[in-house]
């Protein structure tokens, strides 16, 4: 895991400097406090920041071929390199280290612009064809690790993370229509940042610069079925999926270094270690993080999936006191907006893993692979519900609405309104209903009406909007759709995006083998009543969990590493959050209003509603304009 970025000024053909790629380089040290390095040539420049995992003594970038025509940097691991490798050299090709980077550039030498079809693996890679004078920037199929552009003037830069670029000197003017839909989302869904001036690379897209063009394709998207699992038995097909993971967890654990893995205690994480434990006799240190609050903490679950596979569980408590040392600290990673507060416990569990390993392993990708989502069957009781008398269900929503408010772990009566909120919609406007933080009315308290009228939709449901309707060309059904949706959406502009910025501000890679090639091309196989059983989310992950594990940690509850918030900004960080959002704080912003700031904050404070999210939406926003764009 690594650090890169560069500058390809093809517009004007102007030399890179050093200084610049080295200022951009530094800004992104915690990806690779062990080592850099630099390629320049006219006008093209790549900058590299090395956290060493693989060949410890050759692998420093940029790599290069056997002419030194094509140069390539790249951030993230090569899972299949070893058998890339041997390939390549039987059709002639000569390599002189013993990296899974030097296979990019002999692929791209055999392959052409098509070399990202033959990698498995977390990447962001920035290729250079020194005869064709032309820069591959390229992005991995399900968006595990980051990549970043900017068009300037003389031509565009490219980065790991945002803050790279704006060390570069890219505009920090803020993109109203970004913002506008991270209030939506709670993230900012790619290709946008929240600067006008900078883009993501989209999951599995491909950016190819040169002949003062460029010019961005997709290289990869979720497949159709080959076949169905329809004439498969549950057993033979947890099975397969057990055998398949095998396989992964023998591939991606290939390093020079030690290995640990994440373990919440829930399905995803407790299927990956017995895996790893108990088919691959694998010793990893485990760690994991929990809270005093019993509804939200799952250290309990953890500890019964270590102990019954033999591993050293490392945990660690999260306090408000803790958080508080190190909020602005946290804050500091997140050069875009994003709201996910479990942030938080992942940056912590990242800090202990890091004491003692340099790459774990991770559970991200189930959810969205098998059906992990309660909103990916929510549409069939929607059905039903649609079905009532609208007058009845008028009556239900009110009487829903005055339910006492609870800051327990996905309470009943928030899990009530979020439902009655989005059921009157279709399914597709029903997905995004249930998951939005700021609805339009919300908006329009909020917001300035100049920045009200720079922006398109105040309910930007198609950013979701466009997945969808390629989803319906396929005739895939509705809980297909939504795992589609979600899957090129929410995955990797939140969760990845999390675990990518919280980990390396440690300096800790996570790998993550349900996003292995060969578990998203079988789950494509997986039927959908396979995974989703009845209102039983992620069948299939649990019937293979429970082959290792007890009933309760199989089929138990969906919680992960989320954290308390509701209950910590009512006691010990009250006081960063007042301050985080004190009239002076929101009034800098220059588009919110402090009076509706005001009133959801009070309303939280005194019971009257469950605005946690809203107000921790709000602390990030606020803090990434004051770090980002006043700067």
């Amino acid at each position: 895991m690594c650090g890169i970025a560069g500058a390809f000024y093809y517009k004007k053909n102007l030399p890179v400097s050093k200084e610049l790629l080295k200022r951009m380089s530094d800004e992104i040290i915690h990806r690779g406090p062990d080592d850099e390095g630099f390629y320049l040539k006219g006008n093209i420049g790549l900058a590299f920041r090395r956290l060493s995992i693989i060949d410890l003594n050759t692998g420093n970038q940029p790599i290069h071929n056997e002419d030194k025509s094509v140069r390539v940097v790249f951030n993230g691991e090569i899972y299949n390199y070893v058998e890339l490798r041997e390939d390549l050299k039987s059709r002639g090709h000569s390599f002189y280290t013993g990296s899974d980077t030097e296979v990019i550039v002999h692929l791209y030498e055999e392959y052409g612009a098509d070399f990202p079809l033959y990698l498995n693996g977390m990447y962001g890679i920035a290729l250079w064809d020194e005869k064709k004078k032309a820069l591959f920037l390229v992005r991995d199929r399900p968006g595990i690790k980051p990549l970043y552009y900017a068009e300037t003037d003389s031509g565009l830069l490219f980065a790991s993370e945002i803050k790279a670029l704006l060390k570069g000197g890219v505009s920090r003017v803020p993109d109203h229509e970004a913002i506008n839909r991270y209030l939506s989302y709670g993230y900012i869904p790619s290709p946008l940042t929240g600067f006008r001036a900078i883009r993501k690379l989209n999951a599995g897209h491909m950016l190819i610069c040169s002949n003062k063009t460029c010019v961005e394709k997709e290289f990869w998207d979720l497949t159709d079925k080959s076949f169905s699992s329809e004439d498969i038995s549950e057993d033979e097909i947890t099975g397969l999926l057990i055998d398949e993971l095998k396989e992964v967890l023998y591939r991606q654990t290939r390093s020079d270094v030690p290995l640990g893995i994440f373990l919440s205690g829930g399905i995803d994480s407790s299927l990956v270690a017995s895996v790893a434990a108990e088919k691959c006799n694998l010793k990893l240190n485990a760690f994991t993080i929990g809270f005093k609050e019993e509804s939200y903490n799952e250290t309990g679950n953890a500890k019964i999936v270590a102990e019954r596979l033999g591993l050293p569980l490392n945990e660690f408590i999260l306090s408000e006191s803790e958080i508080f040392k190190e909020i602005e600290h946290i804050m500091s990673f997140l050069d875009e907006p994003l709201f996910d507060y479990s942030a938080i416990p992942v940056y912590f569990i990242s800090k202990l893993a890091s004491l003692s390993v340099k790459t774990v392993i991770g559970g991200e990708g189930g959810d969205e692979l098998f059906g992990g989502y309660q909103t990916h069957y929510l549409h069939r009781i929607a059905e039903w519900y649609r079905k009532v008398p609208r007058l009845m269900r008028n009556g239900l929503k009110a009487a829903v609405n005055k339910l006492p408010e609870s800051h327990n772990y996905l309470s009943l009566p928030y899990k009530l309104k979020r439902f009655t909120y989005g059921a009157e919609f279709p399914y597709d406007s029903a997905h995004y209903r249930w998951k939005v933080l700021f609805d339009a009315d919300e908006k329009k308290k909020l917001l300035s009406d100049d920045f009200v009228q720079d922006i398109s939709d105040l309910e930007p449901f198609h950013a979701m909007g466009k997945y969808f309707e390629k989803a319906q060309k396929r005739d895939y059904s509705i809980g297909e759709q939504l795992m589609y949706v979600d899957f090129k959406t929410f995955l990797q502009d939140d969760p990845l995006q999390k675990t990518d910025r919280m980990s390396m501000a440690n300096s800790l890679e996570v790998r993550v083998p349900l996003l292995d090639n060969a578990i998203i091309d079988f789950s494509r196989k997986v039927s959908l009543n396979k995974k989703i059983k009845g209102f039983q989310t992620k069948y299939l992950l649990r019937k293979a969990l429970s082959r290792f594990q007890p009933a309760e940690i199989a089929f138990g509850k969906k919680r992960g590493f989320t954290p308390p918030v509701a209950l910590w900004i009512k006691n010990g960080l009250k006081d960063y959050m007042l301050s985080s959002l004190s009239p002076e704080a929101v009034s800098n912003v220059g588009f919110l209003r402090h009076a509706y700031v005001t009133e959801i904050i009070d309303d939280h404070l005194n019971g009257r509603a469950e605005n946690s999210r809203l107000i921790w939406a709000l602390i990030v926003l606020v803090n990434w304009h004051r770090n980002y764009v006043a700067g």
